[in-house]
């Protein structure tokens, strides 16, 4: 299982703007109990916060080639997106402290990523050392 620190952002696809919700929550990655032979993950990111204002928990299922993870490039902050092959998109805020910069990726971020990718990658690409990198502008509203 991997965990890392993580919000939730809203997405405006017209302006392009990206806006954390100022709720502290927590990502999960493990095998999926039911189809660990299928290579199926669940994803499951939740609040922390015992007040977190109505937001929901959101629970996935990932599934090699059918699921992307796009880095984004923010101004304010460290962004990725999970995108869907049926176009669903999720978008995540790294909320931990990064002593190099506010918008660069830490060794922890790029770390989870590493793994994320590896997963949608799935098992014959993996082999095959290809990896899944994309990267996406957006603005990080404050």
């Amino acid at each position: 299982m991997t965990t890392i620190r993580a919000g939730l952002c809203e997405f405006d696809e017209s302006s392009k703007v990206c806006s954390a919700l100022p709720v502290q929550g927590e990502i999960k990655i493990a095998p999926h109990e039911e189809d660990i032979e299928l290579g199926f993950w669940s994803f499951e990111w939740r609040p922390v916060e015992k007040t977190a204002g109505g937001v929901e928990p959101i629970s996935l299922i990932l599934i090699a080639g059918e699921t992307k993870c796009v880095r984004l490039d923010a101004k304010s902050g460290r962004v990725f997106a999970l995108v869907f092959s049926s176009d669903q998109k999720y978008f995540f805020w790294f909320q931990e402290k990064n002593a190099v910069a506010l918008n660069q990726f830490s060794e922890k971020d790029t770390a989870f990523l590493d793994k994320l990718d590896s997963i949608l990658a799935g098992p014959e690409e993996e082999q095959e050392g290809q990896e899944v990198k994309s990267e996406g502008d957006v603005e990080m509203k404050d």
